[in-house]
Parts: C-alpha cells; structure tokens; sequence
C-alpha cells in the first residue's frame, strides 16, 4: 500500500434545489413507478468466455446502438424483486450529447427480463434563478448501489450520486426519454501531488461490517493503473476528516493495465482487463500483489465488475455493437 498523491471531498448536498428541479420539469415516481412500467425486453442469450455461466442480450436496437455504449454494472433488491441496474455513456452527434443513461432491469423472471432506460441530470440554478435539468455527461464507466443510492463513476471528477427516490418522469420528454434521475450529491476529487487519480470504475465491497466503494483506473500498458478503497459510514456517505475530506483511503498498485471492473468479496478481490475488440477478457483472482490470472475467461469488451450476495454471482456486462451481453460469473468457483 503506497502514500496517497489524491484526495476527495464530498459537496453538502441540496436537496432544495433537487426539489426545484424536479417541480420545474416532471414528477417524483420513484423506482417503483418505474418499475411498475413494462418496459423492454431482453433476451437470453450464449455468452462467449469460459468464465460466463449464463446472461442475456440488449433489444437489437440497443445491442447494435454505435452512440450509446454500456460500462457500469451493479445488482440490488427493491421491494423484494432482484434488480440490475447498468450505466451508459452517449458519444456526441453533431456536438451534441444526451450524456448518461442508467437502465434498470427486472430480474424477476430470470427467462424474460425487462429493463428502463433513465437519463441521468444535474440540477443546475440559471442566472434569473429558474433551475434547469442538464444532462450529465461523464463516461460513467462504473457504479455502486449503495442504500438507496447509485454511486457513478466521474473518471477526474471524483463521484456522482442519485437518489433512486428522485426518479422522476418528465412532462417534456427530453432525447426521447421521458424518466430522468436528478443529481443529489457528489463528491469531488482533489489531487496533491503526482498524477491525477482515474475514477474509471467503482463498486461495493461486500463482506464488511461497513460497506467500502473501491474504485479503480483504466490506462493502456506502460503506464501504472492503481485500485483505491474508500471508508464509508452506516449510511453509505464518505468517512471524512475535521477538515471534510475522505479519511479512510487506501491505495494499491497491483501492476495489471487495461483495467475495466473491479470487486471485494470476502476480502477475496476480482477484476476485469480487456484484450481488444476481439480477444476475450481476463480474469484476476487475489489480492493486490498477488493475482492469479484466468486469460481469456471474458467475453471481449467487459467492463465493470459487481456482485450479488444473494446468488453468489459476480455480474459483468462487455460493450462491443452487436454482442453486447450482460453476464453472470459463478464466483466460488474462481476464488
């Protein structure tokens, strides 16, 4: 474990101004009203790599989309059903982008599943005083739930955060989607010394007293990637010091690149690395300083890591149009 070149610091959040903004553009509906939708379907479908026991595959429409591409992962309950919840990142069109969006996937019927597209937006107070809803336009290459929170990864800055109670759906819909998650907290990332920290990933670390996020950076080879685990309370906000930033951090250069997910299990760490469009990912198993390497195990392009206590199951999804998948792992049998 080496010195810590960075730092974070959580902003007071503004619940007020969340109010305001969802006032000024829809209506509170909460992830139960969204759930309580149809929604899309998903198919089951083969998934390539040794590693991968069983997933599904997006509509064609978002399984072939070239300005939506999928990161982030993360796998819940709420109101008893089991809940995916994945993060999406738009690239621009003609200097436009909607940003990021989540879907939340109904696993309730593991055979059929259905899913929501949200976009994500920051409430942003204009010079006369009225509040707009902008889009949030990060990577958003992993994400944690945490509570009743989803915790996005903002690569250099830091942490987004979003209340699943302050989703809420549009009068006006906006890029053709009509349910949106208002910002409502973040946290931003400082940096010391040295070279600036990448929050490319994020997930929680399962079989503590307290839940951890650990979050992690991706870089291609030759430069040094590194994994952080940050101290949270009961509540799932950052531990943090008199001066109001994160205390409990704890970095570790394990000298794996291309780095895509990573998750804590029982002290037990798992991560991801990809091999191009068309080379299945690996597999580490360990500790940092001491990963074994399963090559090849992934399907090529997976990205964030996740797991669901309930089932035993680490959940990874990979990015390539046309064999997008979303993807579970039998974690007992890598350990």
């Amino acid at each position: 474990m080496n010195a810590i070149p960075f730092g974070l610091r959580p902003e007071p959040p503004d619940g007020a101004l969340v109010d305001e903004a969802v006032a000024a553009h829809g209506t509170r509906i909460g992830l139960d009203g969204l759930l309580q939708r149809r929604g899309a379907r998903a198919w089951r479908a083969r998934v390539r790599g040794a590693a991968a026991a069983g997933g599904f595959r997006w509509r064609l429409r978002d399984d072939f989309s070239r300005r939506w591409w999928p990161q982030g992962i993360d796998v819940g309950s709420h109101a008893g059903r089991p809940v995916l919840v994945t993060s999406w990142y738009a690239q621009e069109r003609r200097g436009v982008s909607p940003g990021v969006r989540l879907s939340f996937v109904d696993l309730r019927d593991p055979r059929r599943p259905r899913y929501h597209h949200v976009l994500l937006v920051e409430p942003v107070r204009g010079d006369d005083g009225s509040v707009r809803a902008d889009p949030v336009r990060i990577h958003a290459g992993g994400i944690g739930w945490v509570g009743d929170r989803i915790v996005v990864a903002d690569t250099f800055g830091g942490f987004r955060f979003f209340r699943l109670d302050d989703l809420s759906r549009l009068r006006t819909p906006a890029f053709g989607y009509d349910a949106v998650l208002v910002q409502s907290s973040r946290v931003r990332a400082e940096q010391h010394s040295g070279r600036r920290m990448r929050y490319s990933f994020v997930s929680i670390e399962h079989g503590t007293e307290n839940p951890r996020l650990v979050a992690g950076e991706y870089g291609k080879a030759g430069s040094t990637d590194r994994l952080v685990r940050i101290g949270l309370d009961t509540d799932g906000d950052l531990l943090v010091d008199e001066t109001g930033a994160a205390h409990q951090l704890e970095l570790h250069e394990p000298g794996l690149y291309r780095m895509q997910g990573v998750c804590v299990v029982d002290g037990v760490w798992f991560v991801s690395t990809s091999n191009g469009e068309r080379e299945g990912g690996d597999l580490w198993v360990g500790a940092p300083g001491d990963f074994v390497r399963n090559k090849g195990v992934l399907p090529a392009g997976p990205e964030d890591l996740a797991y669901d206590a309930a089932t035993g199951r680490l959940w990874s999804l990979s990015e390539w149009p046309g064999r997008r998948r979303v993807f579970w792992i039998d974690a007992a049998r890598w350990r």
